[in-house]
């Protein structure tokens, strides 16, 4: 087993995604209930946005393997894509519970919140104690920006966002979202700006497509 899953590492390391996806069925269906390989079989399924075959993978993972944080916080993830907010919600919860200070679901958290314009107070508290912990993380200050947009402190939101493209200067997200709140604030031709960036590093088409019609409606 470890020569098979060195050579899975190194054909995903090299992006030959056919020659990994080849080998990773062939050695999942060698050794089914190995953990490691589910899990690699999950990641590969999300890769494809397939989220229900990346739970039923989870599920089995907990009833075979028991549970962890960091599996439970991939099993909330996938729920949420999945549109089971309920359910993420209640993981991530349980996570918190026992790891308080588990900076990448506090961040997720509070994201996902303010992403639903739901519980924004809670989604600052979660945001504001993960940058505690790590106060130069660029993403955990994109989402603080954008809990302070959703809550309308738009100079607050500038001053997170501004600091967060510094340290994550190729993230169309965040350009995304600073052109956002410069718009917010009458500083269209910034905002314009922003986008015109954003595009020139997404690859994903609906938000190409948003960014898009926000350009032919401002520009």
């Amino acid at each position: 087993m470890p020569s098979n899953l060195k050579k899975l590492s190194i054909l995903k390391s090299s992006r030959l995604n056919a020659e990994h996806k080849k080998h990773l069925f062939k050695i999942k269906d060698k050794w089914p209930n190995n953990k490691f390989i589910m899990l690699q079989m999950a990641d590969y399924f999300k890769s494809k946005s397939n989220f229900y075959e990346a739970i039923q993978i989870y599920k089995k993972i907990i009833e075979n393997h028991g549970e962890n944080n960091r599996l439970l916080f991939l099993y909330a993830s996938s729920l949420d894509k999945m549109g089971d907010w309920h359910k993420a919600k209640e993981l991530l919860i349980k996570i918190l519970k026992t790891d308080p200070e588990e900076t990448y679901t506090l961040n997720y958290f509070a994201y996902s919140l303010a992403l639903r314009d739901e519980e924004l107070d809670l989604a600052l508290n979660h945001i504001k104690k993960a940058l505690s912990l790590d106060p130069n993380n660029g993403f955990f200050l994109d989402t603080l920006g954008w809990v302070e947009f959703k809550r309308e402190n738009y100079m607050s939101s500038v001053f997170y966002l501004e600091k967060s493209i510094m340290i994550l200067p190729r993230s169309s997200e965040v350009m995304d979202h600073l052109g956002d709140c410069y718009l917010k604030l009458g500083r269209t031709k910034e905002a314009v700006y922003e986008w015109k960036k954003a595009l020139k590093y997404e690859n994903n088409i609906t938000v190409i497509n948003s960014l898009k019609d926000k350009l032919n409606k401002h520009e």
